[in-house]
């Protein structure tokens, strides 16, 4: 359906996008679908605010202060974890 000059412009796309990113084209060649991932900082985020009202019961606002600090490393860490096994640290 396409013509020559329009075929020769996207072999040209594709040759640039798989020389700049092989992981990309590696997938976009497979024809699997892409996973989904689970949703770990979003799970963890929701978990500690509905933690957030019976640590302060509990163990005061030093425990709540405590919870959210270790929340934010953990989420640091998954984000830093991600972004090394994807390739771009």
């Amino acid at each position: 359906m396409l013509e020559e000059s329009d075929r020769r412009v996207l072999a040209d796309i594709e040759h640039h996008l798989s020389a700049g990113d092989p992981a990309f084209a590696r997938r976009m060649r497979s024809g699997d679908p892409p996973a989904c991932a689970f949703p770990t900082v979003s799970v963890l985020c929701v978990g500690t605010f509905l933690s957030t009202p019976f640590l302060g019961l509990f163990l005061g606002p030093r425990g709540v202060l405590i919870a959210i600090n270790v929340t934010a490393v953990v989420i640091l860490l998954i984000l830093l974890c991600r972004t090394y096994h994807r390739g771009r640290f």
